[in-house]
């Protein structure tokens, strides 16, 4: 089946992007959000606003800031969860308390992963934006520039864009809202 992404095209000052207008905001945390912004090259554009877009040019800006105000806290609270975790589990270890620890890789691990996904984001949002922190923010250009619409096939398991090809791995939110954008187009 081929597929009909619909995307919100805008400019800053580091290039012109387009922002998934459908599984942005259906997705389950907000790290994964900010993967689903891409550059305009591959996207094709439209007049009209597309069928199945929930996010609107008039509330892109206000989407776009308070998502890097969200991602720049969430770096800084995975890390200080890690941070946390190792301090005590290592204070355990010296007194000599047997904690279990492969229990303790385990969740450094997990918690590890997090700490990536939320830096990857804050990454990508401060490429997109051009800032540092969100104090910068007052200075940032968002100029909405229309809708656009990203194409590609999914048969089964396989989906032919690896960005959503991994979203629907690990997020079931948007695998279930993937449902209602099939029912919305065969309508």
């Amino acid at each position: 089946m081929r597929l009909r992404v619909p995307y919100v095209l805008f400019e800053t000052r580091t290039g012109i992007y387009g922002v998934d207008a459908y599984f942005s905001l259906r997705v389950e945390k907000p790290e994964r959000r900010a993967t689903l912004i891409r550059k305009a090259e591959n996207l094709q554009r439209l007049e009209a606003r597309p069928q199945g877009a929930l996010l609107e040019e008039g509330s892109l800006r206000n989407y776009l800031t308070s998502l890097f105000v969200t991602l720049y806290d969430l770096s800084g609270e995975r890390f200080n969860e890690r941070a946390r975790h190792m301090r005590r589990w290592n204070i355990w270890r010296i007194i000599g308390i047997p904690t279990g620890h492969q229990r303790h890789v385990d969740r450094d691990e997990e918690l590890a992963k997090k700490n990536r996904e939320a830096l990857l984001a804050l990454a990508i949002m401060r490429k997109v934006l051009g800032i540092k922190s969100p104090a910068e923010l007052g200075e940032t250009v968002v100029k909405p520039r229309g809708y656009a619409v990203l194409e590609f096939e999914v048969n089964g398991g396989e989906v032919g864009d690896p960005v959503y090809r991994e979203l629907f791995k690990i997020d079931s939110n948007a695998g279930m809202a993937l449902q209602w954008l099939r029912t919305e187009k065969i309508e």
